[in-house]
């Protein structure tokens, strides 16, 4: 069997008949199984990709010693080598990358998360016509508003069908817990909104400048306009853009705003207090805590605040608190901390968002630090 089919299930990327080979490998024996599993814990806990040729010894030794892998036997039908193995783990990973080290086992072996699985694409869309669920049968109403169509690819996508009454009508797009959703705007910005979040549009932009109100997180790709600025408002500041790449997260229990930008270019200001204004380049990100009365601007890696949209969750030393905010919007459920230390304890790592939560939730039991306990959906940490 070709490894890199183990790498292209990591990703989400297999083809039906590599879904068959690689079902029936694991099926052949429990040590495949066995060296699927720790190849996908390790994958789970963060990799580097490519390696070179100097970290092969160095990689193959760490998956024999960390995850305690047995080197598949051999078949008739599948031949495996140490090399091969060798070089499958040069692919797939090299070190577990939680910052505290993997010590002892989870003390929490009988807590089962499973039944909270991931979110998916869901939402409801406010109209002056109704309201619509378009996860369900309902949306197919939508058909008949004209401007606005629901596509396969579960996108809500409006367009400038002409004519006026010069009064814009306004829609509101809203995702519960475990729900995300894309919107094409009139103008052909995109937007993806994230768990537990809300943007308020007109279905057609009539006037000097093109807005919409966002509550919780969204990345946007906006049209570029030059006659028409683009602006977002948030609970506090508002963004300007043209033609510009960026994410916002907004959410009420949050304790600040941030906005960090991919392209282009965005000024951040607050329309109430005149003069404060922050004109962020790309790879920079801008911070508004709300008892603050500016913005301060920092440059930070993007791909750990936008990563959200392409299924992933990443952490760069994260303090608890705020990984545990993120899975609770995505998986739907409530929490506390029985201790107040354990919430900034800080962790890096990288974990997909549609593996079910017990998966997740063990990649920071194992390191002997916290302790997660569900009683139905509401999360007890240690």
């Amino acid at each position: 069997m070709d490894f890199s089919i183990v790498w292209k299930k990591l990703n989400g990327s297999l083809t039906e008949k590599e879904e068959e080979q690689l079902r029936s490998w694991r099926a052949l024996s429990a040590d495949h199984e066995n060296y699927y599993q720790k190849a996908k814990q390790f994958y789970a806990n963060g990799s580097k990709w490519p390696l070179d040729k100097s970290h092969e010894e160095e990689a193959w030794k760490a998956l024999q010693k960390k995850a305690e892998v047995v080197r598949p036997e051999k078949t008739k039908r599948i031949q495996f080598s140490l090399s091969m193995l060798a070089a499958c783990v040069v692919v797939f990973f090299v070190a577990v990358v939680v910052l505290r080290p993997i010590s002892k086992p989870s003390t929490n072996e009988g807590n089962q998360v499973v039944s909270l699985q991931p979110g998916k694409d869901r939402a409801i869309l406010k109209t002056e016509n109704g309201v619509y669920d378009l996860s369900s049968e309902a949306s197919k109403g939508l058909q008949e508003q004209g401007a606005a169509q629901l596509t396969q690819g579960n996108t809500l996508e409006y367009h400038d069908t002409g004519g006026s009454n010069g009064k814009e009508t306004y829609n509101t797009l809203i995702t519960p817990k475990g729900g995300q959703f894309k919107l094409i705007l009139s103008d052909g910005t995109k937007v993806w909104l994230n768990a537990s979040s809300s943007i308020i549009y007109p279905t057609r932009f009539l006037g000097a400048t093109r807005e919409v109100e966002v509550k919780g997180e969204a990345y946007f790709e906006v049209k570029e306009d030059p006659s028409r600025p683009f602006l977002v408002k948030t609970a506090r500041q508002t963004l300007r853009v043209l033609g510009t790449v960026f994410n916002v997260t907004s959410y009420e229990d949050d304790a600040e705003i941030v906005t960090t930008l991919v392209e282009g270019s965005v000024a951040v200001f607050d329309p109430g207090v005149p003069g404060v204004q922050k004109v962020l380049q790309p790879s920079e990100q801008s911070v508004w805590d709300y008892h603050e009365e500016k913005p301060h601007v920092r440059s930070v890696d993007v791909h750990q605040y936008i990563a959200w949209k392409e299924g992933w969750f990443v952490f760069q030393h994260t303090p608890l608190i705020d990984i545990v905010n993120r899975l609770a919007r995505w998986y739907d459920f409530t929490f506390e901390f029985k201790n107040e230390s354990t919430k900034q304890i800080p962790f890096t790592g990288k974990v997909r968002r549609y593996e079910n939560l017990q998966e997740v939730v063990d990649l920071w039991e194992k390191t002997g630090d916290v302790e997660f306990k569900l009683e139905r959906r509401h999360m007890i940490i240690k």
